[in-house]
């Protein structure tokens, strides 16, 4: 069985600015990647010298991709949703899905509905064949109270089974709702990333930036920066998993200080999770999903904002500032 603390750095490609959002072909080294230049690029790192090639439709950062078949879809914060012929590399539908920047898009698991969420504080559900929308959901504050602070919708994720939904903010409030009637199933506060200390820390800066669900459904991921000091960026990394039907927490890890997590993903047998910081400093780490504990926990060398897993979990593909980078479990 491979052994995540035998991680090594397998390949990396050099690119320029910032690339926050990857999917990948499957059963391939095939990657999309969205920059902050918005573009996004096709790379195959299965060849010896792999040279990205770019996609243009977008006017600002692509912040989110999906593949659903042989359709590539992509968003960002100019507010679209960009339907791509991966063939012609030219958009087939261009729709403006929210009002303000989309955050995170993901594709259900049967790849019939993608969801969005957006500083609109809207979480919405769309065919992911036509482009229309299926249904908005709402449910979290617009404002943090006491300061007239804009909240912010980060992250979602769909259940395994693709019965649910689950999205949360910057004030930490987590929603999940049942996909088919819209109605919520359960709403939690993870209201240990950040210390109410209202007087000193007037906003749960960063809050939870990604989730994810395991692989049996039963827990949820939560991923950020704990913000514990009135400066606001001086919190450990901070990694939450609930039993989220009674919106209890399991387990929590710290890790570092200054850093925030924006990537999550589960061993799709539930063996560890992998997390990933993009913010303050660089950091990876496997947590053990069981014993609660860190597993192994290194330094990338770079801002991560993107990850994915191979079929198998034993290579990883991240992406972050100026590099994307293939790892090996051995």
């Amino acid at each position: 069985m491979p052994d995540p603390t035998q991680i090594k750095e397998h390949k990396s490609l050099k690119m320029t600015g910032d690339l926050l959002s990857v999917a990948r072909t499957p059963n391939t080294q095939q990657l999309w990647i969205g920059s902050n230049d918005a573009k996004i690029y096709f790379v195959d790192l299965a060849v010896e010298k792999p040279e990205p090639t770019g996609m243009s439709g977008h006017t600002s950062y692509v912040s989110g991709l999906v593949l659903v078949d042989n359709v590539l879809i992509s968003c960002g914060w100019d507010k679209k949703l960009i339907w791509w012929n991966l063939e012609k590399r030219e958009p087939t539908r261009t729709v403006v899905a929210h009002q303000k920047w989309i955050r995170q898009l993901v594709a259900s698991p049967d790849r019939q509905l993608i969801a969005t969420v957006s500083d609109d504080m809207s979480c919405k559900l769309w065919d992911a064949k036509s482009g229309q929308i299926v249904r908005e959901l709402r449910g979290h504050q617009p404002i943090i109270p006491r300061f007239d602070y804009p909240n912010k919708l980060y992250t979602c994720a769909f259940s395994p089974d693709g019965k649910l939904l689950a999205a949360a903010d910057e004030l930490c409030q987590v929603i999940v709702w049942d996909v088919g009637t819209g109605q919520v199933a359960t709403r939690f506060e993870a209201a240990a990333f950040y210390k109410s200390d209202w007087d000193r820390n007037n906003h749960p800066w960063g809050g939870v930036r990604t989730m994810a669900f395991s692989p049996d459904g039963k827990r949820l991921a939560l991923g950020g920066m704990q913000n514990t000091d009135v400066a606001i960026i001086n919190g450990p990394g901070f990694v939450q998993i609930f039993d989220w039907a009674q919106g209890k927490s399991l387990h929590e890890y710290k890790l570092g200080t200054n850093l925030q997590f924006e990537s999550v993903a589960f061993h799709p047998r539930t063996e560890w999770l992998l997390t990933a910081s993009g913010g303050g400093a660089t950091r990876m780490a496997f947590l053990g999903i069981e014993s609660g504990k860190t597993i192994h926990e290194f330094d990338p060398k770079m801002q991560t904002f993107g990850l994915v897993l191979d079929e198998a979990a034993e290579t990883i593909y991240t992406v972050g500032r100026e590099r994307v980078v293939v790892w090996r479990l051995t």
